[in-house]
């Protein structure tokens, strides 16, 4: 076999490697994504909110600040030791942030019509998908412009905190125009990142590269999760208007 031939055998092997890898990264933010429909339309279906809104307003508020903070010590634990625990608690973990958010989107069922929360979700995995694939086949290095992303996040995050206490801040479509514009660019950054795990781990063999395959779909969710919200804030005051 001639050394062109050797390379391009190589370069193939390679790319259906990745490939694959991908898939399997995609499946497991999507098994993330249905976990978390499915309890947030279970609880809804239930009326279990609605009866403790009315009888126990006091305490779903406490549950509701408590599933936030059990979201947060999931992020920072699976963070933290992403390189020891075993694949089974990484992906235990990552299925249970998806349950908690389930059960924490529930209430979003009370704000919108489904027909809403429908049309935001679909549109939200059009634009999702579309960044994902700019992502992986632009030649442009977007962790050159990862200091103004982060930076970008956190002044979202600053500001949301401030619309909590002034409504007409987070009230504002513009908050939501703009957290939509950056998600945009961290999800295709992210995608680059996972391609960049891939070939760091030496095609995502072992714990470490299975772990840091569940660790990009769990980014990737989160990237799905943030946009669907602010897209579904966005056709909200749509159609109340």
């Amino acid at each position: 076999m001639s050394e062109f031939n050797r390379d391009q055998t190589v370069y193939v092997n390679e790319q259906a490697g990745l490939k694959d890898y991908i898939v399997g990264v995609f499946t497991k933010m999507g098994i993330a994504l249905l976990i978390t429909a499915a309890s947030a339309y279970g609880l809804y279906a239930s009326n279990l909110i609605g009866r403790m809104a009315m009888s126990s307003p006091g305490i779903l508020s406490m549950l509701y600040m408590l599933a936030i903070a059990v979201e947060f010590g999931i992020v920072i634990y699976l963070s933290s030791r992403l390189t020891t625990m075993s694949t089974n608690t990484a992906t235990g973990l990552f299925y249970g942030y998806a349950v908690v958010t389930g059960l924490t989107f529930s209430t979003l069922f009370y704000a919108y019509d489904a027909s809403t929360i429908a049309i935001s979700f679909l549109f939200t995995a059009v634009v999702f998908f579309s960044c994902a694939i700019i992502g992986r086949f632009t030649n442009v290095d977007l962790s050159r412009f990862s200091g103004i992303m982060m930076g970008g996040l956190v002044a979202l995050i600053l500001v949301s905190i401030l619309g909590m206490f002034i409504p007409a801040i987070g009230n504002s479509l513009l908050l939501s125009y703009v957290g939509i514009l950056l998600f945009c660019g961290i999800t295709a950054w992210d995608m680059q990142r996972i391609m960049s795990l891939y070939y760091q781990t030496n095609g995502g063999y072992g714990q470490t590269g299975a772990n840091l395959a569940i660790y990009g779909a769990f980014e990737l969710y989160l990237d799905f999760i943030n946009l669907f919200l602010r897209i579904l804030s966005v056709f909200g005051n749509r159609r109340r208007n």
